[in-house]
C-alpha cells in the first residue's frame, strides 16, 4: 500500500495573498499601493536573509497582477481574490505565464540568451507574463551583460522579479534598473504567534501533537529570523515524536541547544568565580553530547542579554524575552560591573571564532571560561598586556627613527657599516645642538658673523644631506665647512670615527649632490683631517686655530656619540612612560 505524500508545512502554509505576509508589511503596502494606483515596475529586487518571504512575494506579485477579480482588505488596498481561475492555477504553480529561473543552475549567458528570446512572446493566459530569477547573484559576469538591455527595455507586457540573499554581488548597472525591496529578519514574537496558528489548526485536522508555549518559543528563537526555517524545524518535531504534546525539553533535545536554565548556571559560576562549579556544569554537558562550538554559542547569546539588560534595564523591547526571565537576569546582573559584561562578550565572540579551527576545543573552551571566572585579574593582565605591545611597537618605531643619529654597540675593530640612504619628507631643518668637541680640538677665535655664516652654511648642508642619509648628517655634525670661489667645498673633521666614514665615496658623492642643490656651482667635496698641511692651509685663509691637535681615542669617542644618543632616546616621551612603568635603563640601540 502506496502511503501519500505528505506537504511540507513551509509549502502548506504559503501565504496566499499579501495580508497573510507576515513581518513584511511595509513591503506588502508598498506593492499593494503601486497596483492601486497603475504604477507598476518592469523588474523588482527582493533582497534579505534566507526564509523572509522573498519568492513568496514574487508569486503573489504575479498572482495580483493576473488576478481576475481583485478583493480590498482592511487597509482597502488591492489584493489576491484566490478562487479566480488564475489564481488556483497559480497556487498549483501551472500557470503558464510565470517562469521562475534557478540562478544557481541556469547561471550561463547561454541560459540568459534563451530567456531573451523567449521574452518577446506575449503573455499565453495572463495580463502578465512574470520572470521570477531566484538567487540572481549567482549569475555570471557575461550572463549579466547578456541580460542587462532585457531588463532595462522588457516588453510591456513582461515583469522581472530578482531575489538574492546576497545584493552586494549584484552589479550595480541591474540594482539601478529595478525597485529594490529589502526583506528584514521577522522578530521571534511574530514568528512564535504564527506557528501558534499553525500548531492550532494542524491539531484540529488531528495526528499532529500540542506544542508548550515554551517550546514554540525555543523553536521561533532557533528560526533566527526565518519563517521557513521555523516551519521545517516544527515540521521535524511533530514527525519524529510520539508524544501526545511537545515539551520545551524535547525541543532542545532535537535542536542541540543549551536552556535557559542551564546558560543560567555557567553564568552564575562565571560571574561567582566558582570555577569548579563551572567544569562540572561543562562536563555534564560534554557527556550529553553538546559540542563546544554549541556550547559557546549560546553562552555569547546569554551574555549578551545580561550586557544589554545592565546598560538599559527597558532593552526587552530588543530582546523580546519573558518577564520571568528578565526579572531573573537583572537581579543576576546586580552587582556585576558594565565593562566586565562587555569583556565578557568580546572574549566568549574571539572563543567562537577560535574554536573553529582548534583540535582540542573541549580544551580551549574550558580554559578560556576558567579564564572569564578568575574575573578582574584576567581584564587587568589583559589590559597590562596591551599597553606593553602598544609600547614596544612605539620604541620599535623610534628605533627606526633614531638609526640615523647613532653609532652603538662598536669598536675600533668592528665591522664598517654601510651608509644606507633612508628616504624622509622634506622638513624645515631643525637646530640641533653641536656636540661637545673631543679633548684637543679646539678653534681659533673667528669673527662673530663669519662663525654664524659658516654654521648656517653647514646647517643647509645636512638638512638637504639628511634627506638622504640620516647617518651622514650625523657625521657631518662636528664638522668645520669652507667653500672656495672655486666650487670646492673642503669639510675639516677631528680623526674620528665620523672622519673615516666621510671620507668614503659613497659619502661623499651624497654630499655633492646635496652641495649642488644648494650651490649649484659646486664641482667638488674635499673631507680633510686637523692637523694635515691642506687644512693648515687653509686655516691660513678661514683663521681656524692651528694649535696642534692631540689624537682621540676611538672608542672614547664611539662611547660619547652613544651616551648622547641614548640620552636622545630617553626624552620621547613613550620612552620614558616605558621607563616609569618597569623600570630598568637603556643598554643598546641597534
Amino acid at each position: 500500500m502506496t502511503v501519500p505524500a505528505r506537504q511540507n508545512l513551509y509549502r502548506k502554509y504559503r501565504p496566499k495573498k499579501f495580508s497573510e505576509l507576515a513581518g513584511q508589511e511595509h513591503i506588502s503596502k508598498t506593492i499593494q499601493s503601486a497596483i492601486a494606483t497603475g504604477r507598476v515596475s518592469h523588474a523588482y529586487m527582493f533582497s534579505g536573509p534566507r526564509g523572509t518571504g522573498k519568492t513568496s512575494s514574487a508569486r503573489l506579485l504575479a498572482k495580483i497582477l493576473n488576478c481576475q477579480n481583485l478583493q480590498k482588505d482592511k487597509n482597502g488596498l488591492p489584493d489576491c481574490c484566490c478562487v479566480c481561475d488564475n489564481c488556483r492555477r497559480i497556487e498549483e504553480m501551472n500557470f503558464m505565464d510565470i517562469v521562475e529561473i534557478d540562478a544557481a543552475s541556469n547561471n550561463g549567458v547561454e541560459d540568459i540568451r534563451q530567456m531573451r528570446e523567449k521574452v518577446k512572446y506575449k503573455p499565453a493566459e495572463g495580463k502578465y507574463k512574470i520572470y521570477i530569477i531566484d538567487e540572481v547573484h549567482m549569475l555570471s559576469g557575461s550572463a549579466f551583460n547578456a541580460f542587462l538591455k532585457t531588463l532595462e527595455e522588457p516588453p510591456e507586457s513582461v515583469i522581472f522579479v530578482l531575489a538574492t540573499t546576497d545584493p552586494q554581488k549584484v552589479p550595480a548597472t541591474i540594482i539601478s534598473r529595478c525597485q529594490c525591496f529589502d526583506f528584514h529578519s521577522v522578530s521571534r514574537k511574530t514568528i512564535q504567534t504564527r506557528l501558534e496558528e499553525i500548531v492550532a489548526l494542524e491539531h484540529e485536522a488531528g495526528q499532529f501533537p500540542d506544542f508548550e508555549p515554551e517550546a514554540l518559543s525555543m523553536i521561533a528563537e532557533c528560526a533566527d529570523g526565518g519563517f521557513r526555517d521555523a516551519l521545517s524545524i516544527l515540521d521535524q518535531i511533530s514527525s519524529s515524536s510520539i508524544s501526545e504534546k511537545i515539551t520545551l525539553e524535547q525541543v532542545l533535545e532535537m535542536t542541540r541547544r543549551l536552556s535557559y536554565s542551564t546558560l543560567k548556571n555557567i553564568a552564575a559560576s562565571v560571574f561567582e568565580h566558582d570555577l569548579a562549579a563551572l567544569v562540572t556544569v561543562l562536563n555534564e554537558l560534554y557527556v550529553k553530547g553538546y559540542e563546544p562550538l554549541t556550547i559557546a554559542r549560546d553562552l555569547l547569546e546569554y551574555l549578551r542579554r545580561c550586557m544589554l539588560l545592565k546598560i538599559d534595564s527597558n532593552a526587552n523591547q530588543i530582546l523580546d524575552l519573558p518577564t520571568e526571565q528578565i526579572n531573573e537576569i537583572t537581579s543576576q546582573i546586580k552587582d556585576i560591573n558594565v565593562r566586565y559584561l562587555i569583556g565578557s562578550v568580546t572574549r566568549v565572540e574571539r572563543i567562537l571564532m577560535t574554536l573553529r579551527n582548534s583540535l582540542q576545543a573541549r580544551i580551549l573552551l574550558e580554559s578560556e571560561l576558567i579564564k572569564l571566572g578568575l574575573g578582574d585579574e584576567i581584564f587587568a593582565s589583559e589590559a597590562l598586556e596591551k599597553r606593553i605591545e602598544l609600547l614596544e611597537q612605539k620604541l620599535a618605531g623610534l628605533k627606526r627613527i633614531s638609526m640615523g643619529n647613532q653609532v652603538a654597540g662598536r669598536t675600533a675593530s668592528a665591522r664598517p657599516i654601510e651608509p644606507t640612504t633612508v628616504s624622509a619628507p622634506v622638513r624645515r631643518p631643525v637646530p640641533v645642538a653641536p656636540l661637545p668637541k673631543p679633548s684637543g680640538y679646539s678653534n681659533a677665535p673667528v669673527s662673530t658673523s663669519t662663525t654664524r655664516s659658516l654654521n648656517d652654511d653647514l646647517s643647509k648642508l645636512r638638512s638637504c644631506v639628511e634627506k638622504s642619509s640620516k647617518i651622514i648628517s650625523s657625521f657631518m655634525e662636528t664638522a668645520n665647512l669652507k667653500k672656495t670661489s672655486d666650487g670646492v667645498i673642503t669639510l675639516t673633521l677631528a680623526p674620528n670615527f665620523a672622519y673615516e666614514k666621510l671620507k668614503e665615496d659613497k659619502s661623499i658623492d651624497i654630499i655633492l649632490k646635496a652641495a649642488k642643490e644648494i650651490w649649484p656651482d659646486t664641482v667638488k667635496i674635499v673631507v680633510s683631517r686637523i692637523g694635515t698641511e691642506n687644512s693648515i692651509a687653509d686655516n691660513r685663509k678661514n683663521p681656524v686655530s692651528q694649535t696642534p691637535v692631540q689624537r682621540v681615542d676611538m672608542r672614547e669617542e664611539i662611547a660619547r656619540i652613544d651616551e648622547m644618543s641614548k640620552q636622545k632616546v630617553k626624552e620621547k616621551q613613550e620612552v620614558s612612560d616605558a621607563l616609569d612603568v618597569f623600570g630598568g635603563d637603556i643598554i643598546s640601540i641597534d
